[in-house]
Protein backbone atom coordinates (compact mmCIF):
# COMPACT_ATOMS: atom_id res chain seq x y z
CA UNK A 1 0.00 0.00 0.00
CA UNK A 2 2.99 2.48 0.66
CA UNK A 3 4.33 2.05 -2.68
CA UNK A 4 1.38 2.12 -4.25
CA UNK A 5 0.73 5.88 -2.66
CA UNK A 6 3.75 6.69 -4.09
CA UNK A 7 3.25 5.90 -7.42
CA UNK A 8 -0.14 7.71 -7.54
CA UNK A 9 1.93 10.74 -6.54
CA UNK A 10 4.23 10.15 -9.20
CA UNK A 11 1.39 10.49 -11.32
CA UNK A 12 1.39 14.20 -10.69
CA UNK A 13 4.62 14.78 -12.56
CA UNK A 14 2.55 14.84 -16.08
CA UNK A 15 1.39 18.58 -14.70
CA UNK A 16 3.90 19.80 -13.04
CA UNK A 17 6.58 19.27 -9.90
CA UNK A 18 4.63 20.24 -7.01
CA UNK A 19 6.27 20.45 -3.64
CA UNK A 20 4.77 20.23 0.12
CA UNK A 21 4.72 24.05 0.18
CA UNK A 22 2.08 24.05 -2.76
CA UNK A 23 4.01 25.80 -5.29
CA UNK A 24 4.10 24.51 -8.52
CA UNK A 25 7.58 25.02 -10.84
CA UNK A 26 8.51 25.80 -14.06
CA UNK A 27 9.86 22.46 -15.95
CA UNK A 28 13.71 23.28 -15.47
CA UNK A 29 15.71 24.79 -12.42
CA UNK A 30 15.86 27.82 -14.43
CA UNK A 31 13.98 30.10 -11.81
CA UNK A 32 15.97 27.68 -8.93
CA UNK A 33 19.15 28.75 -7.31
CA UNK A 34 21.98 26.62 -6.57
CA UNK A 35 23.92 26.87 -3.27
CA UNK A 36 26.79 24.40 -2.26
CA UNK A 37 27.03 22.78 0.60
CA UNK A 38 29.24 22.72 3.18
CA UNK A 39 27.87 22.37 6.64
CA UNK A 40 26.62 18.90 6.02
CA UNK A 41 30.02 17.37 4.27
CA UNK A 42 31.53 14.57 6.32
CA UNK A 43 33.31 13.10 3.04
CA UNK A 44 34.65 14.52 -0.25
CA UNK A 45 34.39 10.62 -1.25
CA UNK A 46 30.93 9.19 -0.04
CA UNK A 47 27.61 11.46 0.73
CA UNK A 48 24.58 9.66 2.27
CA UNK A 49 21.44 10.37 1.24
CA UNK A 50 17.60 9.99 2.99
CA UNK A 51 14.83 10.51 1.70
CA UNK A 52 11.19 8.79 2.96
CA UNK A 53 9.68 6.94 -0.37
CA UNK A 54 12.81 6.63 -1.80
CA UNK A 55 14.01 9.22 -4.41
CA UNK A 56 13.46 10.39 -7.91
CA UNK A 57 15.98 11.43 -10.46
CA UNK A 58 15.64 13.96 -13.17
CA UNK A 59 17.46 16.02 -15.73
CA UNK A 60 17.61 19.24 -15.04
CA UNK A 61 15.92 21.06 -18.22
CA UNK A 62 13.21 18.34 -17.56
CA UNK A 63 11.64 18.59 -14.54
CA UNK A 64 7.64 16.82 -15.66
CA UNK A 65 9.45 13.26 -16.37
CA UNK A 66 11.63 11.67 -13.91
CA UNK A 67 14.53 9.44 -15.20
CA UNK A 68 14.71 6.94 -12.35
CA UNK A 69 12.45 5.97 -9.28
CA UNK A 70 14.88 4.71 -6.12
CA UNK A 71 13.29 2.89 -3.90
CA UNK A 72 15.63 3.18 -1.20
CA UNK A 73 15.31 5.12 1.60
CA UNK A 74 18.68 5.42 2.43
CA UNK A 75 21.55 5.75 -0.82
CA UNK A 76 25.43 6.69 -0.74
CA UNK A 77 26.58 8.18 -3.69
CA UNK A 78 30.40 7.91 -4.53
CA UNK A 79 33.23 8.69 -7.14
CA UNK A 80 33.78 5.77 -9.66
CA UNK A 81 36.70 5.67 -11.79
CA UNK A 82 37.29 9.26 -10.82
CA UNK A 83 34.66 10.83 -13.53
CA UNK A 84 31.27 9.12 -13.15
CA UNK A 85 29.35 9.34 -10.42
CA UNK A 86 27.28 6.47 -8.79
CA UNK A 87 24.14 5.47 -6.13
CA UNK A 88 24.77 2.54 -4.10
CA UNK A 89 22.35 1.21 -1.86
CA UNK A 90 23.51 0.59 1.73
CA UNK A 91 25.08 -2.84 0.99
CA UNK A 92 27.60 -1.45 -1.71
CA UNK A 93 25.07 -2.20 -4.26
CA UNK A 94 25.55 -0.18 -7.53
CA UNK A 95 21.81 1.46 -8.01
CA UNK A 96 22.26 3.90 -10.66
CA UNK A 97 25.28 5.68 -12.19
CA UNK A 98 26.00 8.41 -14.81
CA UNK A 99 28.34 11.06 -16.09
CA UNK A 100 28.54 14.78 -14.46
CA UNK A 101 27.70 16.45 -18.22
CA UNK A 102 24.77 14.95 -17.86
CA UNK A 103 23.39 17.25 -15.57
CA UNK A 104 20.77 14.82 -13.55
CA UNK A 105 19.61 16.21 -10.38
CA UNK A 106 17.72 13.83 -7.83
CA UNK A 107 14.95 14.60 -4.86
CA UNK A 108 13.00 12.47 -2.82
CA UNK A 109 9.72 11.12 -3.71
CA UNK A 110 7.31 12.96 -1.56
CA UNK A 111 8.73 16.05 -2.44
CA UNK A 112 9.11 17.36 0.74
CA UNK A 113 12.89 17.06 1.72
CA UNK A 114 16.31 15.11 1.14
CA UNK A 115 18.49 14.49 3.82
CA UNK A 116 22.14 15.15 3.06
CA UNK A 117 23.92 13.33 5.76
CA UNK A 118 22.43 14.71 9.27
CA UNK A 119 20.26 18.09 7.57
CA UNK A 120 17.96 18.83 5.58
CA UNK A 121 16.99 20.38 2.44
CA UNK A 122 14.24 21.46 -0.02
CA UNK A 123 13.91 20.77 -3.38
CA UNK A 124 16.70 19.52 -5.87
CA UNK A 125 20.18 17.76 -5.07
CA UNK A 126 23.27 17.92 -7.21
CA UNK A 127 26.46 16.16 -7.52
CA UNK A 128 29.61 17.25 -9.58
CA UNK A 129 33.09 16.00 -9.30
CA UNK A 130 35.68 18.97 -9.07
CA UNK A 131 39.03 18.11 -8.32
CA UNK A 132 38.34 14.47 -7.56
CA UNK A 133 36.19 15.84 -4.97
CA UNK A 134 32.55 15.82 -4.61
CA UNK A 135 30.37 18.74 -4.53
CA UNK A 136 26.86 18.98 -3.11
CA UNK A 137 24.69 21.53 -4.65
CA UNK A 138 21.10 22.17 -3.70
CA UNK A 139 18.95 23.71 -6.44
CA UNK A 140 16.26 25.84 -4.60
CA UNK A 141 13.29 27.67 -5.24
CA UNK A 142 14.81 31.42 -4.22
CA UNK A 143 12.01 32.07 -1.47
CA UNK A 144 12.74 28.23 0.15
CA UNK A 145 15.76 29.74 0.32
CA UNK A 146 15.18 32.16 2.22
CA UNK A 147 13.75 30.43 4.64
CA UNK A 148 17.12 28.70 5.17
CA UNK A 149 19.06 31.66 4.74
CA UNK A 150 16.58 34.73 7.47
CA UNK A 151 16.95 33.12 10.39
CA UNK A 152 20.52 31.98 10.26
CA UNK A 153 21.28 35.69 9.26
CA UNK A 154 19.19 37.43 12.17
CA UNK A 155 17.41 35.99 15.38
CA UNK A 156 13.80 34.31 14.54
CA UNK A 157 12.83 36.38 18.08
CA UNK A 158 13.70 39.72 16.47
CA UNK A 159 10.57 41.83 15.55
CA UNK A 160 8.37 41.40 12.54
CA UNK A 161 9.12 44.70 10.64
CA UNK A 162 13.34 44.23 11.41
CA UNK A 163 12.85 40.10 9.70
CA UNK A 164 10.88 41.63 7.21
CA UNK A 165 13.39 43.90 6.73
CA UNK A 166 16.54 41.15 6.67
CA UNK A 167 14.30 38.95 3.86
CA UNK A 168 13.99 41.71 1.47
CA UNK A 169 18.08 42.40 1.88
CA UNK A 170 18.31 38.76 1.22
CA UNK A 171 16.03 38.15 -1.54
CA UNK A 172 18.12 41.46 -2.83
CA UNK A 173 20.99 40.39 -2.47
CA UNK A 174 21.08 36.66 -3.38
CA UNK A 175 19.88 38.69 -6.78
CA UNK A 176 22.85 40.49 -7.18
CA UNK A 177 25.16 37.83 -6.38
CA UNK A 178 23.83 35.17 -8.49
CA UNK A 179 27.32 35.03 -10.64
CA UNK A 180 29.33 34.56 -7.35
CA UNK A 181 30.94 31.42 -7.82
CA UNK A 182 29.93 31.34 -11.51
CA UNK A 183 33.58 29.82 -12.37
CA UNK A 184 33.05 26.76 -9.98
CA UNK A 185 29.87 25.51 -11.14
CA UNK A 186 27.20 27.06 -8.37
CA UNK A 187 25.30 30.59 -8.00
CA UNK A 188 26.43 31.04 -3.74
CA UNK A 189 27.70 29.38 -0.91
CA UNK A 190 26.01 28.46 2.40
CA UNK A 191 28.81 30.43 4.36
CA UNK A 192 29.34 33.75 5.67
CA UNK A 193 31.23 34.42 2.01
CA UNK A 194 27.78 34.72 0.64
CA UNK A 195 24.70 34.05 3.13
CA UNK A 196 24.71 31.65 5.66
CA UNK A 197 22.15 29.17 4.82
CA UNK A 198 20.80 25.94 6.92
CA UNK A 199 18.71 24.33 4.78
CA UNK A 200 14.77 23.02 6.12
CA UNK A 201 16.70 22.29 9.98
CA UNK A 202 17.21 26.13 10.18
CA UNK A 203 14.00 27.35 9.36
CA UNK A 204 11.78 28.86 11.53
CA UNK A 205 8.04 29.97 11.58
CA UNK A 206 8.51 33.48 12.54
CA UNK A 207 11.02 34.14 10.14
CA UNK A 208 8.99 31.97 7.60
CA UNK A 209 6.19 34.26 7.73
CA UNK A 210 8.67 37.23 7.23
CA UNK A 211 9.88 35.95 3.81
CA UNK A 212 5.89 34.71 2.91
CA UNK A 213 4.65 38.36 3.93
CA UNK A 214 7.35 39.94 1.28
CA UNK A 215 7.47 37.29 -1.28
CA UNK A 216 9.36 38.92 -4.54
CA UNK A 217 10.06 42.21 -3.02
CA UNK A 218 13.72 43.74 -3.34
CA UNK A 219 15.52 46.00 -3.46
CA UNK A 220 16.38 48.89 -6.61
CA UNK A 221 18.33 52.28 -7.19
CA UNK A 222 17.34 54.10 -10.24
CA UNK A 223 15.78 50.79 -11.66
CA UNK A 224 18.65 48.55 -11.07
CA UNK A 225 18.72 45.87 -7.70
CA UNK A 226 20.98 46.97 -5.27
CA UNK A 227 23.95 45.21 -3.68
CA UNK A 228 22.29 44.80 -0.35
CA UNK A 229 24.99 44.47 2.25
CA UNK A 230 24.46 44.36 6.04
CA UNK A 231 25.90 43.50 9.08
CA UNK A 232 25.35 43.17 12.71
CA UNK A 233 25.64 46.18 14.68
CA UNK A 234 26.83 49.98 13.03
CA UNK A 235 28.61 51.33 16.50
CA UNK A 236 26.64 54.42 16.28
CA UNK A 237 27.76 55.12 11.99
CA UNK A 238 27.51 53.23 9.32
CA UNK A 239 30.71 52.94 6.93
CA UNK A 240 30.29 54.52 3.63
CA UNK A 241 31.04 51.81 0.58
CA UNK A 242 33.49 53.86 -0.79
CA UNK A 243 35.39 53.79 2.56
CA UNK A 244 34.57 50.30 3.01
CA UNK A 245 35.98 48.83 -0.18
CA UNK A 246 37.09 51.57 -2.55
CA UNK A 247 33.46 51.70 -4.77
CA UNK A 248 31.14 54.06 -4.24
CA UNK A 249 27.46 53.29 -4.32
CA UNK A 250 25.22 56.42 -3.43
CA UNK A 251 22.63 54.43 -1.43
CA UNK A 252 25.43 52.87 0.51
CA UNK A 253 26.65 56.35 2.06
CA UNK A 254 27.46 56.36 5.51
CA UNK A 255 24.75 57.25 8.24
CA UNK A 256 24.23 58.36 12.11
CA UNK A 257 22.66 55.71 13.34
CA UNK A 258 21.59 55.76 16.98
CA UNK A 259 19.36 53.20 16.84
CA UNK A 260 22.83 50.66 17.21
CA UNK A 261 24.32 52.62 20.00
CA UNK A 262 21.74 50.75 23.08
CA UNK A 263 22.41 47.24 21.76
CA UNK A 264 24.80 43.97 21.91
CA UNK A 265 28.39 44.88 20.52
CA UNK A 266 27.55 48.52 20.55
CA UNK A 267 30.65 49.22 22.50
CA UNK A 268 33.28 46.35 23.78
CA UNK A 269 37.01 46.05 24.79
CA UNK A 270 39.76 43.72 23.62
CA UNK A 271 43.16 43.58 25.53
CA UNK A 272 46.31 42.10 23.94
CA UNK A 273 49.30 41.63 25.47
CA UNK A 274 52.64 42.60 23.80
CA UNK A 275 53.44 38.67 23.12
CA UNK A 276 50.26 37.92 22.04
CA UNK A 277 50.51 40.49 19.18
CA UNK A 278 53.89 39.07 18.23
CA UNK A 279 51.93 35.72 17.75
CA UNK A 280 48.95 36.26 15.31
CA UNK A 281 51.16 38.56 13.36
CA UNK A 282 53.53 35.52 13.17
CA UNK A 283 50.72 33.16 12.27
CA UNK A 284 50.29 34.95 9.33
CA UNK A 285 53.64 35.13 8.31
CA UNK A 286 54.21 38.99 9.92
CA UNK A 287 58.04 38.75 11.49
CA UNK A 288 59.25 41.91 13.23
CA UNK A 289 60.55 41.15 16.59
CA UNK A 290 59.57 42.32 19.93
CA UNK A 291 56.42 43.91 20.08
CA UNK A 292 56.81 48.22 20.66
CA UNK A 293 54.21 50.08 19.84
CA UNK A 294 50.39 50.10 18.09
CA UNK A 295 49.29 53.13 16.45
CA UNK A 296 46.20 54.37 14.38
CA UNK A 297 47.98 56.09 11.20
CA UNK A 298 44.78 56.61 8.99
CA UNK A 299 40.52 56.39 9.16
CA UNK A 300 37.60 56.46 7.53
CA UNK A 301 35.03 59.64 7.39
CA UNK A 302 33.14 57.43 9.81
CA UNK A 303 36.24 56.97 12.34
CA UNK A 304 37.12 53.72 11.36
CA UNK A 305 40.50 52.33 11.28
CA UNK A 306 41.87 52.21 7.46
CA UNK A 307 45.75 51.80 8.72
CA UNK A 308 46.68 50.22 11.85
CA UNK A 309 50.85 50.42 12.00
CA UNK A 310 52.83 48.07 14.13
CA UNK A 311 56.20 48.87 14.96
CA UNK A 312 58.20 46.01 16.57
CA UNK A 313 62.34 45.81 17.19
CA UNK A 314 63.23 44.18 13.80
CA UNK A 315 60.69 46.47 11.71
CA UNK A 316 57.47 47.50 11.35
CA UNK A 317 54.44 46.04 9.54
CA UNK A 318 51.05 48.51 8.35
CA UNK A 319 48.21 46.28 8.36
CA UNK A 320 45.35 47.89 5.64
CA UNK A 321 41.40 47.86 7.01
CA UNK A 322 40.88 44.62 5.26
CA UNK A 323 43.85 43.18 7.67
CA UNK A 324 43.06 44.24 10.75
CA UNK A 325 40.49 41.83 11.65
CA UNK A 326 41.55 39.01 9.83
CA UNK A 327 44.86 39.17 11.83
CA UNK A 328 43.98 39.58 14.99
CA UNK A 329 40.42 37.83 14.70
CA UNK A 330 36.70 39.11 13.52
CA UNK A 331 35.54 37.56 16.86
CA UNK A 332 38.18 39.66 19.22
CA UNK A 333 38.70 42.91 16.57
CA UNK A 334 34.81 43.07 16.06
CA UNK A 335 34.66 46.31 14.11
CA UNK A 336 37.39 48.50 12.39
CA UNK A 337 35.86 51.31 15.06
CA UNK A 338 38.29 51.14 17.80
CA UNK A 339 40.70 53.33 19.31
CA UNK A 340 44.07 51.91 21.28
CA UNK A 341 45.70 52.53 24.36
CA UNK A 342 47.96 51.38 25.82
CA UNK A 343 49.39 49.81 29.34
CA UNK A 344 52.68 50.76 30.49
CA UNK A 345 55.42 48.58 33.11
CA UNK A 346 56.16 50.67 35.56
CA UNK A 347 55.60 54.32 35.76
CA UNK A 348 57.19 55.43 32.28
CA UNK A 349 56.31 55.83 28.83
CA UNK A 350 57.75 52.37 26.75
CA UNK A 351 59.49 53.77 24.00
CA UNK A 352 62.32 56.54 23.27
CA UNK A 353 62.48 57.72 19.38
CA UNK A 354 66.17 58.58 19.59
CA UNK A 355 66.95 61.91 16.95
CA UNK A 356 70.32 62.63 15.31
CA UNK A 357 72.31 65.72 15.91
CA UNK A 358 71.61 67.17 12.61
CA UNK A 359 67.95 66.96 13.95
CA UNK A 360 66.61 64.21 11.28
CA UNK A 361 63.90 61.87 11.52
CA UNK A 362 63.33 60.30 14.61
CA UNK A 363 64.46 56.29 14.50
CA UNK A 364 63.06 53.56 17.05
CA UNK A 365 65.08 52.43 19.40
CA UNK A 366 65.07 48.75 20.98
CA UNK A 367 66.40 49.43 24.11
CA UNK A 368 67.32 45.71 24.49
CA UNK A 369 69.96 46.16 22.47
CA UNK A 370 70.95 49.92 22.66
CA UNK A 371 74.19 51.54 23.77
CA UNK A 372 74.27 55.30 23.83
CA UNK A 373 77.65 57.03 22.10
CA UNK A 374 78.90 59.86 24.64
CA UNK A 375 80.70 62.75 23.32
CA UNK A 376 84.25 61.48 22.92
CA UNK A 377 82.82 58.69 20.90
CA UNK A 378 82.65 56.11 23.69
CA UNK A 379 80.46 53.25 23.73
CA UNK A 380 78.76 52.71 27.22
CA UNK A 381 76.14 50.39 28.51
CA UNK A 382 72.53 51.78 28.54
CA UNK A 383 71.90 49.18 31.46
CA UNK A 384 70.31 50.77 34.47
CA UNK A 385 68.00 53.24 35.70
CA UNK A 386 69.52 56.70 34.12
CA UNK A 387 70.38 56.32 30.68
CA UNK A 388 72.41 59.51 28.37
CA UNK A 389 71.02 60.69 25.35
CA UNK A 390 72.61 63.19 23.25
CA UNK A 391 70.69 65.68 20.99
CA UNK A 392 72.71 68.90 19.36
CA UNK A 393 71.60 70.65 22.43
CA UNK A 394 74.11 68.53 24.70
CA UNK A 395 73.87 65.53 26.93
CA UNK A 396 70.28 64.75 28.15
CA UNK A 397 69.55 62.66 31.45
CA UNK A 398 66.12 60.44 31.31
CA UNK A 399 65.02 57.43 33.03
CA UNK A 400 65.50 54.37 31.08
CA UNK A 401 61.79 53.57 29.82
CA UNK A 402 60.48 50.44 30.87
CA UNK A 403 58.15 49.06 27.71
CA UNK A 404 54.59 48.31 26.52
CA UNK A 405 52.95 45.74 28.57
CA UNK A 406 49.08 45.47 26.89
CA UNK A 407 46.83 47.07 23.98
CA UNK A 408 43.67 47.69 25.30
CA UNK A 409 41.11 47.77 21.74
CA UNK A 410 38.21 49.88 22.50
CA UNK A 411 35.46 49.51 19.45
CA UNK A 412 32.18 50.11 18.45
CA UNK A 413 29.74 47.86 16.63
CA UNK A 414 29.83 44.33 14.73
CA UNK A 415 30.70 43.83 11.08
CA UNK A 416 32.15 45.48 8.40
CA UNK A 417 29.72 48.97 8.99
CA UNK A 418 28.25 48.93 5.42
CA UNK A 419 24.42 48.97 4.42
CA UNK A 420 21.98 47.80 7.44
CA UNK A 421 22.33 47.33 10.75
CA UNK A 422 20.48 44.44 12.14
CA UNK A 423 20.22 45.87 15.60
CA UNK A 424 19.66 48.86 14.34
CA UNK A 425 16.46 47.16 12.30
CA UNK A 426 15.55 45.51 15.30
CA UNK A 427 15.51 48.90 17.32
CA UNK A 428 13.76 50.42 15.14
CA UNK A 429 11.36 48.05 14.81
CA UNK A 430 10.15 48.15 18.46
CA UNK A 431 10.07 52.06 18.02
CA UNK A 432 7.55 51.38 15.44
CA UNK A 433 9.04 51.94 12.26
CA UNK A 434 7.82 49.92 9.56
CA UNK A 435 10.26 47.97 6.98
CA UNK A 436 9.76 50.03 4.62
CA UNK A 437 11.14 52.85 7.56
CA UNK A 438 13.77 50.64 8.36
CA UNK A 439 15.37 49.63 4.99
CA UNK A 440 15.04 53.22 3.04
CA UNK A 441 16.70 54.33 6.24
CA UNK A 442 20.08 51.99 5.85
CA UNK A 443 19.75 51.86 1.97
CA UNK A 444 19.52 55.60 1.03
CA UNK A 445 17.12 56.46 -2.05
CA UNK A 446 15.99 53.13 -2.90
CA UNK A 447 12.77 51.11 -3.98
CA UNK A 448 11.09 48.76 -2.86
CA UNK A 449 9.79 46.59 -5.93
CA UNK A 450 8.48 42.93 -6.87
CA UNK A 451 10.89 40.60 -8.92
CA UNK A 452 9.49 38.27 -11.24
CA UNK A 453 12.13 35.91 -10.97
Amino acid sequence: MKRLITFIMLGILVIGVVFSNGYVYADSVDNFISIRLTSPVKSNEVVHLYGEEGFLIFNKRNLTDYLEYITEEKIKVKIVDGKSIAIFDMEDNLIYSYKQEDELILTSSNYRNVQVEDKNYRDFIEFKIIDGRLLIINYVDLENYLYGVVPREMPAYFEMEALKSQAIASRTYALKNLNKHSSQGFDLCDTIHCQVYGGMDGEHERSNWAVDETRGMILTYNGSIIDALYHSNSGGITEDSSDAWGYSHPYLISVEDRFSTDAPNSNWTYNLSTDEVKTKLSNHGIYIGSILDMEIIDTTSSGRVKKLKIIGSLGEKVLNKGEIREVFGLNEIKSNLFTVKKDFKGSTRSLVYAIDGEGLAPQLVDLNNVSVIDGNLKQRSSRGLISRFINKNGIVDRELPQGVDNFIIEGKGYGHGVGMSQWGAQRMAEEGYSFEDILKYYYSGVDITTNNR
